[in-house]
């Protein structure tokens, strides 16, 4: 169930409209990276996490927040192009707003593209699905940082400081529930991924090329067990392709089995792939 209330979570202030700059805001609104996207993913989400009511709640929790920023989104956008409305060389500056919006808010992003489901990332794995949200914070601080960078508007700029800020506390607790489970970094599903190939780092581009890039050695290649490989074409032995011998069930799963799931959730030795673990 959910309740508006007629207040927003921060209180938004234009001193000089400009309707570009609100064209350029739609892409918290309805684009990939926004805040529709942000509450629609978390929201589903939480939905469908019926073995862990405490992360459901989190997840939740944080959905709402977000169709919250979604409304200070908005609030900006319809202040920055309120002259759409009163101004015919202003509102010649995005016709798609003027004429088929009115002026007003709709779930395009600030190219005029439909907002869309395939902007989500809903897998049902808690884990997964964390990891996700983590890097949809960062990308929508970016975001907002960008933005920040193509406005003198005061009122403007702590708006988007506001939402910026957010981000980054969604992470937090993102991260911290993530954290909680005690899993190891790597340790993905319920299927162990086959020893001796994992670790293999495929040095798949090789030479020198034409922007002083070179063939170049970092952690990326040695952390973590990782060890470079050759590919056959640079007379190496390639991927150990010949280790994959069927699939390897008990993948180490830390917490993520033992949390409180909701009554409607199904019992654990119930669920495929449970039996081999």
């Amino acid at each position: 169930m959910y309740h508006h209330i007629k207040k927003l979570m921060y209180t938004v202030n234009v001193d000089t409209p400009n309707v570009l700059f609100g064209r350029m805001l739609l892409e918290q609104f309805g684009g990939a990276n926004g805040e529709l996207a942000a509450a629609m993913q978390y929201t589903i989400q939480g939905w469908n996490c019926i073995d862990d009511i405490g992360r459901r709640d989190l997840l939740l929790d944080i959905g709402t927040e977000e169709l919250s920023h979604l409304e200070v989104v908005g609030a900006l956008i319809r202040m920055h192009l309120k002259d759409l409305k009163t101004d015919r060389e202003a509102a010649e500056a995005d016709p798609l707003i003027t004429i088929a919006g009115g002026g007003g808010v709709a779930l395009f992003d600030s190219m005029g593209n439909a907002w869309t489901a395939n902007y989500l990332k809903i897998t049902g794995e808690i884990d997964v699905d964390l990891r996700s949200n983590i890097a949809a914070e960062a990308r929508a601080k970016i975001v907002y940082e960008r933005l920040i960078d193509h406005t003198d508007d005061p009122g403007s700029i702590d708006t988007l400081q506001f939402l910026m800020t957010r981000e980054i506390t969604h992470m937090k607790a993102f991260s911290a529930a993530l954290e909680s489970l005690e899993k190891k970094p790597f340790s993905i599903g319920r299927l162990k991924p086959t020893p001796g190939i994992v670790d293999e780092y495929f040095n798949g581009s090789t030479g020198d090329g034409s922007e002083g890039d070179t063939d170049m050695r970092g952690p990326w290649q040695t952390s973590f067990g990782l060890k470079p490989v050759e590919s056959e074409m640079k007379d190496g032995p390639g991927l150990s392709v010949e280790d994959v011998d069927g699939a390897i069930a008990g993948e180490d799963r830390g917490k993520q089995d033992s949390a409180q799931p909701t009554t409607t959730a199904p019992e654990k030795d119930e669920l495929v792939g449970a039996a081999e673990v």
